[in-house]
Formats: structure tokens, sequence, C-alpha cells
């Protein structure tokens, strides 16, 4: 099959590259169209780097990029060249999101050629609805109003469309997505990534964060206000303040300038510590005693999935798809955005507990390894293209 991803922003996601490079090494050709900007912050991206060194065709579009939106604006005339290349040679295309100009241009452009048959759209939320980010105040009512008059043309386009969790269900129905199209299929992770760690690794990363018998709680992520790295920095002063031994590791890049470090007092800056993007992602895992994922917006979040197959317990924002990975007080603690401080305690304080919760969180993401995951996805592209398959063509 000829199968051609469309990653809406320059920051490749992690599914996509992950799918893209399973389906390459068995014998597909496979393209990913994306926007690219120099401007936007990829360096310490590890889908991309893995979209870069594998065979996947790398498409992409150059774009403007505005920091302050966190959004890429792709050059018109070079985003139709890309679009009709991409629908006119491909047998499937399947489109990430239906609120960015790649993926809108080319819904579009795939139903008024008569070509809609071949796309495939996936959505990992529904923002305004299963995500209602606080600032700025007018986005909410913005893609309400965006999904009422036009996002819901849209989703008639596609003959299929997919979301990561059962979770996403009733939001989808919301937003007036036509429940017969609608199929739930998740993403996947490569288990024995998290579970054949070098110690010698993990040793070098407790040297150089100087952690003795300190608890590890490790936050992974974009340094955004929508992944709650204001009330990761917070929760960890209160249990310093009541002289808890930890030390927080926020690992992952800022669009622009770190805001956060001004947050952090300056007696605890040996213990709150920004670590910048990392690549030892693995090791972060191997070396932390909890993941705090204080999030206000996810689909199913792939640093979840990451955690349990580390088996690191997670505490997390009852949010997106998360219920469908945790079971809340089994595998970690889903809260409601409030209630951060006593699960963390709980599981900081109580070493049986946390191996209990270890070994739920590495049976429960069995399920979705890869190995299963990728074959509902070909499986997917091939019952839309009817009877004719081509393998490797």
């Amino acid at each position: 099959m000829k199968i051609c991803y469309v990653n809406p922003t320059n920051n490749i996601r992690r599914p996509i590259a992950e799918l893209a490079e399973i389906l390459v090494k068995e014998g597909h050709n496979i393209g990913v169209l994306f926007p690219v900007s120099k401007e936007c912050p990829t360096k310490n991206w590890v889908a991309n780097e893995r979209v870069n060194q594998s065979a996947v065709l790398k498409i992409p579009i150059v774009s403007w990029y505005f920091s302050s939106l966190r959004y890429s604006f792709p050059n018109p005339i070079l985003l139709f060249k890309g679009v009709r290349k991409v629908v006119n040679n491909y047998d499937k295309i399947h489109v990430w999101e239906y609120y960015y100009p790649l993926s809108v241009i080319t819904l579009l452009y795939a139903f008024f050629t008569n070509q809609r048959k071949k796309v495939i759209l996936t959505t990992d939320g529904f923002v305004g609805y299963s995500y209602k980010p606080k600032k700025p105040r007018w986005l909410v009512p913005v893609f309400k109003l965006y999904t009422i008059l036009f996002a819901r043309l849209l989703f008639k386009i596609p003959p299929v469309i997919t979301t990561y969790g059962k979770s996403m269900i009733p939001y989808a129905r919301r937003t007036g997505v036509p429940m017969n199209k609608l199929q739930v299929i998740s993403t996947g992770i490569h288990l024995d990534r998290f579970q054949n760690i070098s110690e010698e690794k993990v040793h070098k990363l407790r040297e150089e964060f100087a952690i003795n018998d300190e608890k590890v709680i490790l936050f992974v992520g974009m340094l955004t206000e929508r992944k709650g790295v204001n009330k990761v920095i917070n929760v960890s002063k209160r249990l310093l303040e009541e002289g808890i031994k930890i030390k927080t590791l926020i690992v992952g890049d800022a669009h622009g300038k770190n805001i956060y470090r001004k947050l952090v007092p300056e007696k605890y800056k040996q213990n709150i510590l920004f670590t910048g993007g990392r690549k030892e992602i693995p090791e972060f895992m191997k070396l932390a005693d909890v993941l705090l994922l204080p999030s206000e917006g996810e689909g199913l979040p792939g640093v979840v999935m990451e955690a349990m197959a580390s088996g690191l317990p997670v505490v997390a924002t009852k949010e997106g798809c998360t219920p469908d990975l945790i079971e809340d007080g089994k595998s970690g603690f889903l809260v409601d955005g409030r209630h951060y401080y006593p699960a963390l305690r709980e599981i900081i304080s109580d070493h049986n507990r946390r191996l209990q919760m270890q070994q739920k969180g590495k049976d429960k993401i069995k399920d979705f390894s890869w190995k299963n995951v990728a074959k509902k996805y070909t499986q997917l592209y091939e019952t839309t293209m009817g009877s004719i398959v081509m393998r490797g063509k």
C-alpha cells in the first residue's frame, strides 16, 4: 500500500512516526506531509529524528511559525502543491486533526476532486468540548463556533474517523461526528524500549542531578500552561515545605523563554530542576518514583503509556483518554485537577503500594503494544481500500 500521513504541526506526532516506521519495514510505501519552519524548536523531538532516520518519504511544506500562537501557517502555494501531490499519488491519506491548515486543505482537496474515499481522519480530542483551555478566553467559543459552522461539514468528508479511546465518544457525539463513521483505535508503544534500560545510563542521570536518597517526581512534556507545569512546581513546593525529601525533574522544552523558572523559590532550585529537552526518556522513567501529568487537555498521552511500560506509577488529571489507560487506584491515580498532593504523597510514602501499581501498569499496557495496535491500522487501511491491496507498491 501507498500511505501518506498528514501531520499538522512541525513536531511530528509520536504515533505517526512509529506507525510509519513499522509499515515501512513491512514493505509499504509511506510518506509524511508536514509543515516545517526554522523558527519552530524540533531539536530534541524524538519523533522527528525517527522519521528523518527512516526510509519514510518526507514531504515538508515551508511554513511561517508564530511562537505566540505555537502555530504554523504553510505557504499557500506550496501547501496546495504538496496536498495535490499526496492525494493524487497515494492509496490512503491518513489525516491527523481537523482544525490545522494542512489537515483542512487536504480534506477539502480530496472532497472537491472526488477522492474522499482515500481519506481517514484521526483526532485525539475536541477543542472546546473534551479540552477547554482557559487562556485566551476567546479560544473555547471560537472553536465551538468553528465546530458548528465548519468542522461538522469536514466530518462528513472521510468515510472513517478514528479517535484514541472510548472516553472520547461522548465528546465526538456532541461535536457532530457521525457515529456510524467513528472507530476507536488507540496509539501503540514499543514496550521493549522502556523495559530493557541500561543501569549505567540511569546512574549517570543520578550523578548529573545529584540524586541520593530523594524520591523523584518526573514530568515530561512541553512547558506550556495546558500541560500544567505550574501545578508540578506548586505541589513540589508543598511537599518540600513539609520536609519530604524529593527532587522534581521537569523534562521538556518551552516555546521561547521558559517562564516557569521564576516560579521556583531560590531555596528549592536544587530540588525542582528543569532539564530542558532530553532524549533519554526511558532512563528518566527508570530513575523516577512517580510520573506527574497535571494536564488540562490530553488525547491518549504517550508519556503515560511510556511510564506504564517502565513500571512507573502515574498521577494524572482525569482528562481526555487518560482513563482508558489508568485504572484509578490500581496503576496510578486519576484526580480532578486539584488533589495531586495526596495522591503523590501516598505513592512516595508507601513502597508496597508503589510496587503494586508498577505491576498493574505493566500488565495493562501490554494491550497497547504496537505489535497489536499496528495490525488494527493495517486492517483499517485494507478494508477501506476494498478488494485491491497493493503491498510494497
